[in-house]
């Protein structure tokens, strides 16, 4: 009597594993970006395949797509390591790489990939480098930031007043007050307006300053004192008392009436 055949589709027959196309492996190599511009790991991978049974040319083109899967999970994670983090850097692809699904298909039965990375020595000599200098940089610069806010508060506290200057200079040089006179002088080539502005200096006895000569330098004598008692009344009117009175001072020939 001949017994029933037991069903045993969607199982693979023991006897078929002997038919199966023997594992390829395939070695490549692919620079992989770190996180700083103009580095790279030199990466090598191996992938070994186990094939479910397939044509060469389903083999070649799968081979190729988990190839290119490969570099560009690497890619990705490596883009977050710097080369000192080689090791870390070749655990996470690794990792990575084996949680990737997309290598499955009708024609591949497993992958298994290594991954080993190395770096240039002369590229982690100079990220040594920067990774050493960077934080020197960020004193220099917070130090040079201190700097310049005592500088604005020199120029707005004490230059800008020729008194509070010479007596800020004796409180820091109380043993040298028969200098004052030449140190006053000093403070005065480097007084600033209460806005932290260097304000106009006067031109000497027979001398043109640049900027007024710039406007009226072609002008008449009677023709430059109407300009500039006109200019005189635009800034009182302005509501800026304070540039016509330097006015005055420092560029007109006479007092405009």
């Amino acid at each position: 009597m001949i017994g029933r055949r037991r069903n045993t589709r969607g199982e693979v027959p023991s006897w078929s594993i002997a038919f199966r196309p023997p594992d390829d492996t395939h070695a490549f190599q692919a620079r992989v970006p770190t996180n700083a511009e103009g580095m790279w790991f030199d990466g090598s991978f191996e992938v070994i395949v186990s094939w479910n049974g397939a044509s060469p040319v389903a083999r070649a083109r799968a081979t190729a797509r988990i190839q290119r899967e490969v570099i560009r999970v690497a890619t990705e994670v490596g883009a977050r390591y710097c080369l000192g983090d080689r090791g870390t850097a070749e655990a996470e692809i690794a990792c990575a790489v084996s949680d990737k699904q997309g290598f499955r298909d009708d024609a591949v039965r497993d992958v298994a990939v290594s991954v080993t990375l190395a770096a240039d020595k002369d590229d982690l000599a100079i990220e040594r480098e920067r990774e050493r200098v960077g934080p020197r940089n960020e004193v220099h610069k917070a130090i040079h930031r201190v700097r310049m806010q005592r500088v604005d508060e020199l120029r707005r506290d004490v230059l800008s007043d020729p008194e509070v200057a010479r007596v800020w200079w004796y409180e820091q040089n109380p043993e040298m007050l028969y200098e004052i006179e030449k140190a006053g002088e000093a403070l005065d080539a480097m007084a600033t307006t209460a806005e932290g502005a260097t304000p106009a200096v006067g031109t000497g006895e027979g001398k043109a300053d640049p900027i007024l000569e710039a406007f009226v330098g072609g002008l008449d004598e009677e023709e430059k004192e109407a300009v500039l008692t006109r200019l005189t009344r635009m800034l009182e009117g302005l509501g800026r008392p304070d540039l016509a009175e330097r006015l005055r001072q420092h560029w007109s020939p006479s007092p405009p009436g």
